[in-house]
């Protein structure tokens, strides 16, 4: 992602909580008495995120909450809805986008300020019973749009290429509260409509609370469809008995659920769309420090059998990112990290460039070799010419390119040309010793600037091909690279050159 670039993400999460658990017990007696609690959550939020360099970005997100809460021995159903607590804070790459391997390796670290703009004491007024007078009654604190408290939110994503398009990735999120517990007393130990007990701090009212997630998984690129990368992951998220600062009592209910969470990632040009189901396979409901001190459980807690994620993300280019280099739009949605599953689409399945009209004439250029000497594109015109657009640091042309010269082997001898344009000019001193490491000998030509061949070739991203008759014709263009690609290339050029493929990059299947 370029400086000056936004992205806005759009996310939704359902949790349908009904499950009830002590310990790591399913209480089944809620269902048989009667008693069970069921809670209903959808939280939709917006992130905006502004990329002020190539590492660092500003990032805010706007929560909104509605929810419902029912115990199946109660006449009424508790609604809440409103905007939760705000966030805003920063991100941080640790390695430069153009750095080697950036593209398939790398990891941020965020910190954002959480602000107390949640109402954490929403009440209802409904009638507890059949006829009976309406009442003031407080929704119980887990669906209320805010938490009442300023805190920190620490996150972190990590991801690693393990070969074959297949990437591992790691990312979890803390958010860390004040502690302590809310100033104004509920239901827990006694009733809404009465004084709390003299105990006050233990579970009359309810704590502050940390909640943590994290998440291990791997993505893959989906067959023959350009763009969808499918994802699985394992999830635990949770409420921990003790918080990082601050007293730990109050009411509570900690635990955490473990969930297995298949998914997929859509990318195309300037939008991603991502979805997933967790379904929650361990779920635990440990012990407050309140229900340490009295040496029991004071109850139980609901949990989901599933959870439903979804976001969308448009990508604004700003006015300086001519060029998308392989580094990461970076975006971030609650309850989990946005930017970890955008690095992930885009390794994996770099983004389908927006469409564009193949152009019709490719305009000649006037370069340089390594050694300086001066070169057209006559001087490579051939039956087919194919030239790529690219730079030494680029992932995916060093996944593309070296497929490239092994098409440049089996046909140049059949009346095929190939040449490769350096696009960055701070990288001409890296090309002599990456050409030499990767075994290339295609011809490669520097001087332009990353404007001026961004705006005369239609470069949106690395690696960009233009494949070329004997009139300087355009045969075939492609922005970017996708696994597959270089057999659509292949076919090409052996139609161009109106002999078989010679099956260079294997099957040619397909065309494009």
């Amino acid at each position: 992602m370029s400086p000056g670039d936004f992205t806005v993400t759009g996310g939704f999460r359902h949790v349908y909580s009904h499950v009830h658990f002590s310990g790591p017990t399913e209480n089944f007696s809620r269902e048989q008495l009667g008693t069970q609690v069921q809670s209903k959550t959808n939280i939709e939020t917006v992130t905006v995120t502004y990329q002020l360099t190539p590492r660092w970005s500003l990032t805010g997100t706007l929560p909104f909450l509605s929810a419902s809460r029912r115990n199946q021995s109660q006449y009424g159903t508790l609604h809440t809805s409103g905007i939760g607590d705000v966030s805003a804070g920063f991100g941080y790459w640790v390695r430069h986008p153009k750095s080697e391997r950036s593209g398939f390796n790398n990891a941020q670290i965020g910190l954002s300020l959480l602000m107390p703009t949640g109402n954490d004491h929403q009440t209802n007024l409904i009638a507890t019973s059949y006829g009976a007078t309406p009442t003031t009654q407080y929704p119980d604190y887990s669906v209320q749009p805010g938490g009442g408290t300023w805190g920190m939110i620490m996150s972190g994503q990590v991801f690693q290429s393990l070969g074959s398009s297949t990437v591992l990735f790691v990312d979890g999120t803390y958010t860390m509260t004040q502690g302590g517990h809310h100033d104004f007393w509920t239901s827990h130990g006694g009733t809404t409509n009465s004084a709390p007990a003299a105990t006050k701090g233990l579970t009359q009212f309810d704590a502050v609370q940390d909640q943590y997630m994290i998440e291990v998984g791997a993505t893959h690129p989906a067959p023959r469809i350009r763009g969808l990368a499918m994802t699985l992951a394992v999830r635990e998220e949770g409420v921990p008995a003790k918080n990082l600062m601050g007293d730990d009592l109050g009411f509570r209910r900690p635990g955490f659920g473990v969930s297995l969470t298949p998914g997929f990632i859509y990318t195309r040009g300037n939008n991603m769309l991502q979805f997933s189901v967790g379904k929650v396979l361990i779920r635990d409901r440990t012990k407050s420090v309140a229900e340490q001190v009295n040496g029991a459980h004071e109850g139980d807690a609901a949990f989901a059998n599933y959870v439903w994620m979804a976001a969308y993300t448009l990508k604004m280019p700003g006015k300086r990112g001519s060029v998308d280099s392989p580094n990461l739009i970076s975006s971030v949605r609650k309850p989990s990290t946005a930017a970890a599953a955008k690095a992930l689409a885009e390794i994996t399945n770099p983004p389908a460039p927006t469409d564009v009209k193949t152009p019709e004439t490719f305009k000649p250029f006037v370069l340089k070799t390594l050694d300086g000497k001066r070169k057209t594109l006559k001087d490579f015109a051939n039956k087919a010419t194919l030239v790529n657009f690219f730079y030494p640091r680029c992932p995916y042309c060093n996944v593309e390119l070296p497929e490239v010269q092994k098409l440049f082997d089996q046909y140049k001898d059949k009346g095929l040309s190939v040449v490769w344009i350096n696009i960055l000019p701070e990288e001409v001193n890296l090309i002599a010793g990456w050409a030499m490491v990767k075994n290339f000998n295609v011809p490669v030509l520097i001087g332009g600037t990353q404007d001026a061949l961004a705006k005369d070739y239609r470069i949106n991203s690395t690696p960009t091909s233009y494949l070329l008759d004997e009139n300087g014709k355009v045969l075939y263009f492609e922005n970017g690279y996708q696994k597959g690609d270089e057999k659509i290339l292949e076919a090409k050029i052996a139609s161009a050159l109106k002999i078989a493929p010679l099956g260079a990059t294997g099957s040619t299947a397909g065309t494009r």
